[in-house]
């Protein structure tokens, strides 16, 4: 049998899937009595049957399909960790500082290096989209001045 990872990334979405079962189905209450099986009887077994050949797969695919690729591009992950923040705390940040530096770091992660572009680029697209939804649609944007 030919285990790939995709098999490991499947494994590991079941095990995910699973815990989500048991979670969701612990709200559940006892139902009638001790005489009868409780209402969550039927999805916790089926979650221990999902977790189980989700582990098996994980561990047979990590075990046969050698390194593990990565997950995330090292430029997305850069991007990630700006545009996370900003819309974290977009309330209290400087709309227009936000996405300069947003706009910035996109443009240095996918390689962008002509000094004229990146002092020009992030400014202008800023200062547009500031123009345009403050005036353009009369959003209210957070700004410090």
């Amino acid at each position: 049998m030919n285990i790939t990872h995709q098999d490991t990334v499947s494994g590991l979405v079941l095990v995910a899937l699973a815990l989500a079962v048991v979670w969701l189905s612990l709200d559940m209450g006892t139902g009638a009595g001790a005489e009868t099986l409780s209402p969550n009887f039927v999805p916790l077994v089926c979650a221990v049957g999902l977790g189980a050949c989700g582990v098996v797969l994980t561990l047979r695919g990590l075990r046969q399909a050698g390194r593990f690729p990565a997950l995330l591009d090292r430029r997305v992950g850069m991007v990630l960790a700006v545009l996370i923040p900003f819309m974290w705390f977009f309330g209290q940040i400087d709309v227009r500082f936000g996405m300069w530096l947003v706009t910035l770091v996109t443009l240095m992660a996918f390689g962008v290096r002509r000094p004229i572009l990146l002092a020009l680029y992030p400014l202008a697209l800023s200062a547009a989209l500031y123009l345009a939804f403050a005036y353009g649609f009369d959003m209210v944007l957070p700004t410090w001045i």
